[in-house]
């Protein structure tokens, strides 16, 4: 029997794709919360990052969120290079609402992309401008100037200190400037002395030694004190009522503020406010008894026909022969289980203003959310973007910050508020689950002839940790191109069809590393392998032979990983070890392949060995890359082996680490990474390996066993 989908059922009474939009943007307008801002970042952004301040030192304001990946370092690289000077030169300021453009979210590895050739264009308008302002100064033609370490040289005499060039207003570019600036980045190796080296990660010192406030934790103001939020224990429960009573004998204990359906305590000490939460008594409804398996259910594939509601792409001609595949695969829910849990302070002024400290991925967001949820003006408003402790798409909506203003506001104090882990696990979003079908055959020769992948994903970018009930149904008729991410196979086929349907559930789902690439790649990769058993062909002959001619750098990582990791030599059939490989693109820009050695024993599997072939163009820090790739591939050991967010009776178990199996420095072997420059520009590496590590385990234990992996985490052998 089959099924009615709500756009089939809108087209079926009369209304088209318009009508479809009109009504559903009606709704969306009508309860329209604040929305990220999308814009991207142009020559007049530029402009206003970069300038040479009157005590001799480039300061570059910085529009992307720190969290590891190296952004901060990277930019000072390219920003050195371009000005001819060290990067001890270039001070680096964290993202800051008051001090930069407008900017989007630091997310999908475009950090370096999108502001990286900027501020090389930035940089060197900025050097031409100091030369000019020397060359007015000393009375002198341009040309005979030059750029060096401590200032602007003539011969090999410096004539202007930059300590002696900045003094006065702060030395600035415009627009026009950057626009027609000509960089060195993109132009090759001639003239690069810090682009491609390595250097540590920003504020190592400070990170190492505490010496100056990094991480929002680290804010502390005059007559701050400590805030958490009451919340329903239950997925969709309810609070009725709190019973403070038992607090009130908690020393530093201040009180239990309440606003509506926002319930929050306030002390003056942490251990205070743990105390006081811990006696808190709390009243509530509990929501419906949704359990792990209930959640998976709702994502299950049950069919291919009729055609699902989003199609991604619909090419060739399919014939009527059997598949020589058909997989169905599922992936469940994962926490991004940051070492850093959500912290944030928020102060109002005497005036009404807001100013608030927070490890964000996305500064403007939180800005305009606190000033619309206020009634404030949004230059009334101000936001420090700290240091974060594990981003990975967790921290791109507004949580602990609009948990500490709403408490600062009530309370009249300065407020600092750190999530529990509990508060984590229960009150973040997750990775969206999914179930994945895979219909594949081809011919004698391993030409593919039929790829139909088709699955059904939680939410990811129209996330319900963000949008309300008339939100939600009004994205029901798009698309979220979040679940669609990296479902397009690399692979040539005769014809190729994928299509998904997207699905409201009771957890909170959203962005997390690699978005639906994380899931979907590991679905393409998991039936490729499978194909190449059921012709009997190498898996890296099967894949060398499908990729299409358009992905050529594709290939060269593939076998740059397959050589790196010997597999033409690799021993086969043997019930104990099995090898693996898989690759795939990010984002259509960046390539990764991946081979992984997994053994099996009584204890279960264990990875033994990983090799990755890593392009993501123009290398701005080489350890910063490979530090991102070991990354992703790690998550693709716990994405593989060992992560699974269970819910039972209506409630996420776990309550903290000890609840929640990730991989440990026991689970994570020696790792070779070989870095490939593909294009003259960078690309991104931040999430790019998440398209092959998991699926590179798990085909080694396909190797091993037999049996296709087709459902994730893998359990004990």
């Amino acid at each position: 029997m089959s099924t009615l989908s709500r756009r089939r059922f809108l087209i079926a009474l009369g209304w088209g794709a318009a009508g479809i939009t009109a009504v559903a943007g009606g709704a969306a307008w009508a309860l329209m919360p604040t929305l990220p801002p999308r814009n991207a970042p142009t020559h007049a952004d530029a402009a206003a990052w970069l300038s040479l301040r009157p005590d001799g030192v480039f300061e570059l304001y910085s529009s992307r969120a720190e969290m590891g990946q190296g952004i901060s370092m990277g930019l000072r690289q390219v920003a050195a290079d371009e000005l001819g000077v060290g990067v001890d030169r270039v001070r680096l300021v964290q993202p800051d609402t008051s001090l930069v453009p407008v900017a989007r979210s630091t997310v999908g590895s475009d950090a370096m992309r999108e502001t990286g050739v900027l501020v090389a264009r930035s940089a060197a308008a900025l050097a031409s401008a100091v030369l000019r302002e020397a060359a007015h100064r000393l009375g002198r033609p341009v040309a005979d100037l030059q750029l060096a370490s401590d200032g602007v040289v003539s011969g090999t005499e410096t004539v202007l200190t930059f300590a002696e060039l900045g003094i006065g207003a702060p030395l600035l570019v415009s627009a026009e400037d950057v626009e027609t600036g000509s960089p060195r980045l993109l132009a090759g190796l001639d003239g690069r002395r810090e682009v491609g080296r390595a250097h540590p990660t920003e504020d190592i010192d400070a990170i190492v030694t505490g010496s100056r406030p990094l991480y929002a934790d680290d804010i502390r103001l005059p007559g701050m004190v400590f805030g958490s939020v009451v919340r329903p224990q239950t997925l969709g429960g309810r609070i009725l009522g709190i019973d403070a009573s038992a607090c009130r004998s908690v020393t530093g204990f201040i009180g239990l503020y309440r606003d509506s359906d926002f319930a929050g305590l306030v002390a003056s000490r942490r251990g205070a406010l743990a105390q006081a939460m811990s006696v808190l008594v709390v009243e509530e409804t509990e929501g419906p008894d949704t359990d792990s398996d209930a959640v998976a259910a709702m994502v299950h594939f049950r069919s291919t026909t009729p055609a699902l509601e989003h199609s991604v792409v619909d090419s060739g001609i399919a014939n009527d022969e059997p598949f020589d595949v058909d997989l169905t695969l599922t992936v469940p829910l994962a926490a991004h289980a940051s070492i850093e849990p959500r912290t944030a302070v928020a102060r109002f002024d005497e005036n009404g203003g807001l100013e608030v400290w927070t490890g964000t991925q996305d500064p403007f967001f939180v800005r305009n959310s606190l000033a619309d949820a206020f009634g404030l003006s949004r230059d009334r408003v101000v936001v420090h973007g700290m240091r974060i402790g594990g981003g990975f798409g967790g921290r791109t909506i507004v949580a602990a910050e609009m948990d500490a203003a709403r408490l600062a506001k009530l309370c009249g104090h300065p407020v600092k508020v750190q999530w529990s882990r509990s508060d984590e696990f229960r009150a973040g979003f997750h990775r969206h689950p999914s179930s994945h079908r895979l219909r594949l055959s081809a011919d004698a020769s391993g030409r593919i002839i039929h790829w139909h992948h088709a699955f059904r994903s939680g939410h990811v970018i129209f996330t319900s940790a963000a949008m309300g009930p008339g939100l939600q149904f009004a994205t029901s008729f798009v698309a979220d191109p979040g679940v669609a991410r990296g479902s397009v196979p690399p692979y040539a086929a005769a014809a190729t069809r994928v299509e998904f349907e997207d699905v409201r559930l009771p957890v909170k789902t959203g962005p997390w590393r690699g978005l639906g690439a994380a899931a979907n790649s590991w679905a393409v990769e998991t039936a490729i392998d499978a194909l190449a058993r059921a012709k009997g062909i190498d898996p890296l002959d099967m894949r060398l032979r499908s990729i299409a001619p358009q992905h050529a750098r594709l290939s060269v990582a593939l076998s740059a990983a397959a050589e790196m990791a010997g597999w033409t030599s690799r021993p086969k059939d043997s019930p104990h070890e099995g090898w693996g490989l898989a690759c795939g693109i990010y984002k259509d820009m960046s390539y990764a392949a991946a081979v992984a050695r997994v053994t099996r024993s009584e204890a279960g599997y264990k990875v033994t060995g990983l090799w990755c072939a890593h392009d993501c163009g123009l290398v701005v820090n080489p350890d910063q890359v490979r530090a991102q790739v070991e990354g992703n591939l790690v998550w693709g050991i716990g994405m593989a082996l060992k992560e699974d967010l269970l819910v039972d009776g209506g409630r996420i178990l776990p309550e903290s680490f000890f609840d929640y199996p990730l991989p440990l420095l026991s689970d994570v072997p020696q790792i070779e990474i070989r870095v490939i420059e593909g294009s003259a520009a960078p690309t991104g590496a931040g999430e790019t390996a998440m398209v092959c590590g998991t699926a590179a385990v798990t085909n080694a234990i396909a190797a091993m066993t037999g049996q296709t992996v087709t459902t994730l985490p893998v359990r004990a052998a």
